[in-house]
């Protein structure tokens, strides 16, 4: 940012306010923000008369806060700056950051150049850029999209401006689901491909728009929380860890852009791939599995936008030297019978004991076979057999045993984990045969019933597709802890057909 020091500047005296704003901020009476010719939301220097320390902060502007002559300042300028209450500083006003008119560029739909996107994320970790102008950058990258340099140059400004995790032992491989659906394949390739001898320093994300995250489910059996220094010593210790990314700093920009996408669930396939594929980089992986679900339900919902996005992933893979294979599969119909935290990882424990093999079992061991064949672990073709050998003999469940007891879990047996107690059955308002589980809904009814911040909330499924049911036979129940939530999705269930069953008239017209 170009800070040029306006012809006009003033001396305010410091008032501080116990507040964490999570940006560079200041609050100033509306007097002097007219004596400086400034508006809400320019900038300002503050510089510390005393100890001549500077920083750029964003201003809002009060009638009442703060008197005239005296600044506003939150705990975060507070302790950047060293101030007091009283402190005498110097406020004049600069520029606004460049990396608005690349914003403005991409709103009118013109492609940005590397430079460009690098300002604009720089911009945004250093918090020169309010939440509003962040957001326009986000709107705009969903409203426009990104072309494929585009998107290699965004995914190594999020590489670059974050920390690294550097796993000694080889090969380090990784796997990544887009997402939409339910069934944590995640958390059993993960000990599968550790016991076959790949290194995963797996970061998972938590839930943006279904029931739950894998660092959700994960948080259910073991501390996720982990810091650098742990996830590289667990790794090259035993192989794998299943963390939270959230707290690590890898792509710390990334985490603020998801922040703004999550109140309209905004997922920009470019902004997708280059998330995902800075937080394989910042870790180090050279091998990497990308499952890409379609269905009308998840995110992607036709072949050729999931063809598309695998042929990007790919792409964006060959720049930063990863090998990556990305896999269409089917997300039509639920992946297992459980939504949300610890339905969801409860079912995960059954898979890995051993008390059944089911859809959710079978994709893992496919992905994970994959996996394998791609860092040379399992010959072409023989990978899923491989996987699902490791599966079969307990090995996988032992080596997740292992990484749960690292990351400062205790093992519990899936038939000793605690039994769900509030809970509603939905039923069936007419015989038939069930033609479709719809997955969004699903995911619905689970997040207004509590998930995932509440772990027991969620929905476990009675029936699967083709299933012939009786009318007043339970399809699904839904659980919370909360009554009055649990209620708001029992009526929601009611009121959208969540089980669809199959009818020979599609639409009647007159």
């Amino acid at each position: 940012m170009t800070k040029k020091e306006s012809a006009y500047s003033q001396i305010m005296v410091v008032r501080p306010f116990d507040i964490e704003a999570q940006r560079m901020i200041c609050v100033m009476n509306h007097a002097d923000v007219m004596e400086l010719g400034i508006f809400p939301l320019d900038r300002v220097e503050i510089k510390v008369v005393e100890s001549k320390k500077r920083i750029v902060t964003v201003v809002d502007v009060t009638k009442t806060m703060v008197k005239p002559n005296e600044i506003g300042v939150f705990n975060d300028v507070k302790e950047e700056l060293s101030l007091k209450k009283g402190s005498r500083v110097k406020i004049t006003p600069v520029p606004k950051p460049v990396s608005l008119e690349y914003i403005k560029k991409k709103l009118n739909g013109e492609e940005l150049k590397e430079n460009e996107i690098k300002e604009i994320v720089s911009d945004i970790s250093k918090n020169a850029l309010s939440e509003i102008e962040t957001s326009a950058f986000v709107s705009a990258v969903f409203m426009q999209g990104y072309t494929l340099d585009e998107t290699v140059a965004m995914t190594k400004a999020l590489a670059e401006n974050g920390k690294e995790i550097k796993i000694s032992k080889k090969p380090v491989v990784d796997k990544h689901c887009i997402g939409g659906t339910n069934g944590r394949t995640t958390m059993i390739i993960i000990p599968i491909v550790a016991s076959a001898g790949c290194f995963v320093p797996k970061t998972s994300s938590r839930s943006i728009t279904s029931a739950a995250g894998t660092a959700d489910v994960m948080e259910v059996l073991a501390n996720v929380s982990l810091s650098i220094s742990q996830i590289k010593n667990i790794t090259e210790r035993i192989g794998a860890v299943i963390a939270w990314g959230g707290a690590l700093d890898l792509a710390p920009v990334d985490d603020e852009i998801i922040k703004i996408e999550h109140p309209f669930s905004l997922d920009p396939p470019g902004q997708v791939i280059a998330s995902v594929m800075a937080k394989k980089a910042s870790v180090g992986s050279k091998f990497v599995v990308i499952d890409l679900p379609v269905g009308p339900d998840v995110k992607i919902h036709t072949k050729e936008k999931a063809e598309d996005m695998a042929r990007k992933f790919i792409a964006v893979g060959k720049h930063l030297g990863m090998e990556v294979q990305a896999v269409l599969t089917d997300g039509t119909h639920p992946c297992g019978r459980v939504f949300g935290p610890m339905l969801e990882a409860k079912h995960v424990m059954q898979i890995l004991e051993g008390e059944f093999f089911d859809d959710l079992a079978q994709k893992s061991c496919e992905l994970a076979g994959l996996l394998l064949e791609l860092c040379g672990k399992a010959k072409k073709g023989k990978g899923y057999t491989i996987a699902k050998e490791i599966l079969e003999s307990g090995k996988a469940l032992k080596k997740m045993q292992q990484i749960i007891k690292a990351q400062g879990g205790q093992y519990i047996k899936s038939s000793k984990m605690p039994k769900l107690k509030l809970g509603k059955d939905v039923l069936a308002k007419e015989s038939g045969t069930i033609d479709k589980i719809n997955v969004r809904k699903c995911n619905t009814v689970a997040r207004i019933a509590g998930s995932p911040a509440d772990k027991e909330a969620g929905l476990y499924l009675y029936v699967e597709e083709s299933n012939i049911v009786k009318k007043n036979q339970p399809l699904f129940k839904i659980f919370s802890k909360n009554k009055r939530k649990l209620k708001l999705a029992l009526n929601y269930a009611k009121k959208n057909e969540i089980v669809e069953l199959e009818h020979n008239i599609i639409k009647t017209m007159r």
